[in-house]
């Protein structure tokens, strides 16, 4: 039986802890960094993890620019363009129940719109934010009958 699986409550939280709102998308993916081993015996490869890498892509509308000029304003100072955490969640709607992810450490090293004009369209502007981050936490999982 297949459940539909909703992203809500996303939420980014600049240092002060006050959320950032207008938050469309997210997208965070684990991606290991893999070493190839050759097995002496039956020269057989196999992989070795040695290191990984959390690339996230974040769309926010234009109309949350506070985010965008503290990033911005900190690029011209020669700082590191950088969210303390971002906090996500997927909902069953079966059920009620969450998973909720905590990224801490991002880095955002992306490009990053500074004027964007559409003379003749309607739809609203974005803003992609994109950076990796440093560390990933389950702060609440999906019980055992999603597993």
């Amino acid at each position: 039986m297949e459940r539909e699986l909703i992203g809500r409550n996303l939420s980014v939280e600049d240092d002060n802890g006050d959320a950032i709102q207008t938050i469309k998308e997210i997208e965070v993916t684990l991606n290991p960094e893999t070493l190839d081993i050759v097995r002496a015996r039956r020269m057989a490869k196999t992989k070795q993890i040695v290191g990984y890498e959390i690339p996230i892509k974040l769309v926010m509308s234009k109309l949350e620019s506070r985010l965008r000029y503290r990033l911005l304003a900190d690029f011209k100072a020669g700082k590191t363009m950088f969210l303390d955490r971002i906090t996500g969640s997927l909902e069953d709607m079966q059920t009620g129940n969450t998973e909720r992810v905590l990224l801490t450490g991002i880095h955002i090293h992306g490009n990053m719109d500074i004027l964007v004009a559409q003379i003749d369209s309607n739809t609203g502007i974005d803003i992609t934010l994109e950076g990796t981050a440093t560390d990933f936490d389950f702060v609440e999982q999906f019980p055992d009958y999603m597993a």
